[in-house]
C-alpha cells in the first residue's frame, strides 16, 4: 500500500520598510490574483471557488487534473468545485477521503449515512470479488464500484448495502445518482490514515459525524461466509454475512464517488 503525501507551498512575497517586525496576511477571494486567469478549460481545468474563471494549469502525467487545493479534507461540491474552505451558497455533497499522489486519481465519501442493512441476505461467495483472509493485504482493495457491481449482479434484493450505495444521490445532486459505490477496505484504511482532516471537513461542511460504536461496511470480502468492515474508533473487523439483525450486522453505508 502505497503512502500518501501531498506537499502544497504558496510563497507571498511583498517590499515593506526596514524595521517591521510584523506584517498583516490578508485573505482575498479576486480570481485572478489566486491565478484563475481563464475563462474556459478546453481538457479541463480547476474552477475559481470565488468565481467563473478557471486555472487550466498543473495537469498530471496521465492528464487528470494536479489539484493542490482538492485532496484529503477537501470539500466537494456540486457544481464540480473541490476546495479546502467551506463557501456560503453552495452545496457540498461530499469530502475527499482517497487521493492518489502518483495518478491524482479521487475518491469522495458522502456527507451522511445512506442507510442500514445486510451485506448479503445469505452466506455465499461471490467469485467476482478477491478473497482478503488478512487485513494487510485487504487493505490494498481499491475495487470499490467493481466490488459493488458484481453485489449487485447477484441480485439488488440480496444485496441491500450495495443497493442503497448504488441508489443514493444527495441532495442538490441528483444527476450523481448511480455514480456512488459500497466502498472497499482500502478506502476506509486510507479514511483512518487521515482520519483527523477528513473529520474536520464533514463538519465544516455539516455533515453527519461517523456514528460511535457502529460498525460500516466495506464491500471486500474475508471468504464465503464473512467480509471486512470498519468502525469509528479505527478498528477494521470481520462481519457475518447473512440474513442477520442487530446493530452489528446490519451495518451503516456510507457511499463514495470517483471525480
Amino acid at each position: 500500500m502505497r503512502k500518501f503525501t501531498l506537499l502544497t507551498s504558496v510563497l507571498l512575497t511583498a517590499p515593506f520598510a526596514v524595521g517591521n517586525v510584523s506584517a498583516q496576511c490578508v485573505a482575498t477571494q479576486d480570481c485572478a490574483t489566486l491565478g484563475y486567469t481563464e475563462t474556459s478549460c478546453e481538457n479541463g481545468g480547476i474552477k475559481c471557488p470565488f468565481g467563473n474563471a478557471w486555472s487550466c494549469k498543473n495537469s498530471s502525467s496521465n492528464g487528470q487534473q494536479y489539484d493542490p487545493n482538492c485532496t484529503y479534507g477537501s470539500i466537494y461540491y456540486n457544481d464540480g468545485t473541490c476546495i479546502k474552505e467551506f463557501v456560503s451558497g453552495r452545496i457540498p455533497i461530499g469530502v475527499v477521503v482517497y487521493d492518489d499522489d502518483i495518478t491524482h486519481e479521487k475518491w469522495i465519501m458522502a456527507l451522511d449515512n445512506a442507510g442500514v442493512g445486510n451485506w448479503l441476505t445469505e452466506k455465499t461467495d461471490i467469485p467476482e470479488i478477491t478473497n482478503y483472509t488478512e487485513i494487510r493485504t485487504a487493505a490494498s482493495d481499491l475495487k470499490s464500484c467493481e466490488n459493488t457491481e458484481a453485489m449487485l449482479a447477484f441480485g439488488n434484493d440480496k444485496s441491500p448495502a450495495a443497493s442503497i450505495a448504488k441508489n443514493y444521490a444527495p441532495v442538490g445532486a441528483d444527476n450523481t445518482k448511480g455514480k456512488w459505490c459500497l466502498p472497499s477496505l482500502g478506502i476506509w484504511y486510507m479514511i483512518n490514515n487521515h482520519r483527523t482532516k477528513i473529520d474536520a471537513a464533514i463538519s465544516r461542511a455539516s455533515g453527519t459525524s461517523f456514528q460511535n460504536f457502529r460498525n460500516y461496511w466495506s464491500s471486500s470480502e474475508l471468504d464465503a461466509s464473512l467480509i471486512w468492515c470498519w468502525n469509528s474508533s479505527g478498528n477494521f473487523a470481520s462481519s457475518s454475512k447473512g440474513n442477520n439483525t442487530g446493530e452489528y450486522y446490519t451495518s451503516l453505508v456510507r457511499p463514495v464517488m470517483k471525480i
